[in-house]
């Protein structure tokens, strides 16, 4: 109880303007924020006074929202918004008010699918980290993970930067820039048309710059605030400079894109790669991926580890197939 005393100090000294969403506990004390979601008996709140806190259920009496929500009320799923009328649970749908038991509210998830919304989502993050070392020898890696999503409507943008060097001694170890950009166009809930470009630079592999454009299409399987899983396939046309040697060449491109929150997302699982299938019988198969984990210390700072993927089947003479870059940094979120 002492615990949900200081939210509700928090709440009240808190402008009430700023403040969406309302939940009422056992004791009447009223909390608000904004409901993350609901699963496995717990609730997580949004608050900008207290970060994100987690309540039992069996300790919630009401709940009201500004925004809807996909709701699995036992053996229907509904998508609306929850209200509170004569002091009794409702979901407030398109076409009914829906009475429940809070029991019976089993999850509530902020459905990103719906795209009923014209308010524009940005999303954006830095991830930095710095590696020195002196003694017998000296180096200096830097490592810079950029990335930025831009939703509106029925379209997405997805926009990634990673700069990656290395001095060791004097003497440059390591120089990898990746840029990539990715569009999306929902034609469904779930299905979508895509259009990518990126364009990769490595001098130390001989890798003077490789450009790819490329189509496709692909599926949404969730994007949700649990997490998201999308993937796709498409044609791209892939222009590299390797060696001094320059070519154009046709190529399939599969990607995929997923991130998954635990613990009241406190910890934060992500993989992304990209996968360039080139049919030239000296090329082979072109993969970069990133994958890690990221521990929120509060809404805007983390600590992330990340593991960064550069494999070729068929480098550049005196080239490793695999470049792999371990990093422990720290995370801003904006």
């Amino acid at each position: 109880m002492t615990r949900y005393f200081l939210l509700l100090l928090f709440s009240i000294i808190i402008p009430r303007a700023a403040l969406g969403d309302t939940v009422v506990v056992e004791n009447g004390d009223v909390l608000t924020g904004e409901v993350d979601s609901i699963a496995g008996g717990r609730l997580v709140l949004s608050t900008t006074y207290a970060g994100d806190v987690v309540i039992d259920m069996a300790a919630v009496r009401e709940i009201e929202t500004e925004g809807n929500y996909t709701l699995r009320l036992q053996d229907k799923r509904v998508v609306g918004r929850l209200a509170s009328v004569d002091g009794a649970p409702v979901a407030i749908t398109a076409n009914a008010n829906i009475p429940f038991a809070i029991e019976d509210l089993v999850l509530a998830t902020q459905s990103k699918l719906a795209f009923t919304s014209l308010v524009r989502e940005w999303d954006s993050r830095v991830d930095l980290a710095l590696a020195l070392s002196s003694g017998n020898s000296t180096a200096e890696s830097y490592n810079t993970l950029i990335e930025s999503d831009y939703k509106r409507d029925r379209t997405a943008h997805q926009i990634t930067l990673l700069v990656n060097t290395e001095d060791s001694e004097g003497l440059k170890t390591k120089d990898q820039l990746d840029l990539d950009y990715g569009f999306k166009l929902f034609l469904s809930d779930q299905w979508f048309s895509s259009a990518n470009a990126e364009y990769f630079s490595d001098p130390i592999k001989d890798v003077d710059q490789r450009i790819s454009v490329g189509m496709g299409a692909g599926y949404q399987f969730v994007d949700n605030s649990f997490g998201a899983l999308s993937t796709e396939l498409g044609l791209s046309a892939v222009q590299e400079e390797l060696d001094g040697d320059d070519e154009v060449s046709p190529a399939i491109r599969w990607g995929l894109d997923y991130n998954r929150y635990f613990f009241a997302k406190r910890v934060e699982l992500f993989h992304r790669q990209s996968l360039l299938i080139i049919p030239e019988d000296d090329r082979g198969q072109v993969l970069s991926s990133s994958s890690g984990l990221r521990f929120a210390l509060n809404h805007r700072i983390d600590t992330a580890f990340r593991v960064d993927l550069n494999y070729e089947t068929d480098p550049t003479p005196g080239n490793e197939k695999t470049d792999t870059t371990y990093t422990l940094g720290l995370g801003i979120r904006f």
